[in-house]
């Protein structure tokens, strides 16, 4: 056996044995913030989510925060103004808020002939 080998089987239990010292430190996640500071949770919120609208003659309605609504009600403290096929307006804390359905992308198939 070289010389060589005969540290390299030696190096490795002891670097393995030095490193699980009880003294060894330990590892810190660099995304962790600074120990003694504060993390808030003021995360934006989205408070209204549309869901569907509906529009027929005879009423309008639409799902908002899980709740069927037409126009003049209220939904989370805001008021309904006016629906439309693809969007919804909310007064809501002296502000008027429009939200809007995602567009809907249909895909036609191939057929095999």
């Amino acid at each position: 056996m070289r010389a060589g080998s005969v540290y390299r089987y030696l190096l490795a239990p002891l670097l393995l044995l030095c490193l699980s010292a009880p003294g060894a430190a330990a590892l810190e996640d660099p995304m962790r913030p600074p120990r003694g500071a504060t993390v808030s949770d003021d995360k934006p919120t989205i408070p209204f989510v549309l869901s569907s609208t509906l529009i027929a003659r005879e009423r309008r309605s639409a799902v908002i925060n899980s709740r069927n609504v037409g126009v003049g009600d209220s939904v989370d403290g805001a008021r309904v103004l006016e629906i439309q096929p693809a969007q919804v307006r909310l007064q809501h804390q002296g502000r008027q808020l429009t939200l809007q359905l995602l567009p809907v992308t249909v895909k036609n198939s191939v057929s095999a002939e």
